[in-house]
């Protein structure tokens, strides 16, 4: 265990101070660890899965070769985002690409929506 001096203002001798935590004894019994698979994992969706995607970028904007390009060509327009998620994309890619308006989805850029991207309006019939 290493003691490391405190700074005081006031010329008094430096208190010392643990920098380790103490380890707590236990009666020997070890307990098991949980691990959390993602079926077990429940909780609101960010997006609704039957909603539809629809592409508002003439070409694939990112750049070529990147894993975000490679994703990017996953979209079709009128897929739905369950099927984009289970071809390899990513939520987290909906939002950049909701947020610069080269997508939109249906359940949140329509005209009047609360969570509307301000680039992005989704008017397919």
């Amino acid at each position: 265990m290493q003691i490391q001096p405190a700074i005081t203002g006031s010329g008094q001798k430096p208190a010392a101070r643990k920098t380790t935590p103490e380890v707590k004894k236990t009666n020997g019994k070890a307990k098991a660890k949980v691990i959390n698979t993602p079926s077990d994992k429940t909780g609101v969706l960010k997006y609704d899965p039957d909603a539809k995607i629809q592409l508002l970028a003439p070409k694939n904007p990112k750049r070529v070769g990147c894993e975000g390009w490679k994703r990017f060509n996953l979209y079709k327009n009128g897929m739905k985002i369950k099927d984009f998620i289970k071809a390899g994309g990513k939520t987290i890619d909906l939002d950049w690409d909701r947020d610069r308006g080269f997508i939109a989805t249906e359940d949140r850029d329509k005209v009047g929506s609360q969570s509307k991207s301000p680039k992005a309006t989704f008017n397919m019939k």
